[in-house]
């Protein structure tokens, strides 16, 4: 003879599934956060210098950045020197994919961010960030020649970091 569970043993079975599905959620909810982390790509931060455009520049201790990179690259040759695109943001990637930012909005006269939007590659040829691929705008340089790969982060160059 079977017995029926207690209304109590009920309340406690159905309350231990609804614990779990609150776990699960916001298992969930903290996964789908760390996987869409703002990255503050393309945001304006300070360089604490001033840089002409054919000066490429950064801040590798910009608090107004949440990976505390700021840059403003060199404007490569067969860009115009005129460029308004000021420093920015930035974060290491892996593919272009990594890099969605904020981009410039065209009815603002005053805003100064990426146009073009962003592009992975590497920025530095020495010290620590040495071929590490970060996002750059892609304003600074020619969309028929991509940005300017350092030496050193060329296969078979003979250039080594420093």
């Amino acid at each position: 003879m079977c017995k029926k569970p207690s209304a109590l043993a009920r309340e406690r079975a159905l309350s231990r599934r609804r614990l779990g599905c609150a776990f699960l959620l916001a298992l969930a909810a903290l996964w789908t956060n760390a996987a869409c982390e703002d990255k503050a790509i393309g945001r304006p931060c300070d360089l604490t210098v001033d840089a002409s455009a054919p000066q490429g520049a950064y801040n590798n201790n910009a608090t107004d950045c949440p990976s505390h990179l700021c840059a403003k690259p060199a404007v490569q040759p067969g860009v115009s020197l005129d460029l308004d695109t000021g420093a920015y943001c930035t974060a290491p990637c892996a593919s272009d994919n990594d890099c969605n930012g904020q981009t410039r909005d065209p009815s603002n006269p005053l805003d100064t961010r990426c146009r073009k939007g962003f592009s992975c590659a590497p920025f530095f040829d020495k010290g620590v960030e040495c071929c590490v691929k970060l996002c750059l705008c892609r304003d600074f340089f020619s969309s028929s020649v991509g940005p300017a790969v350092p030496d050193a982060c060329k296969p078979d160059s003979g250039v080594t970091c420093s």
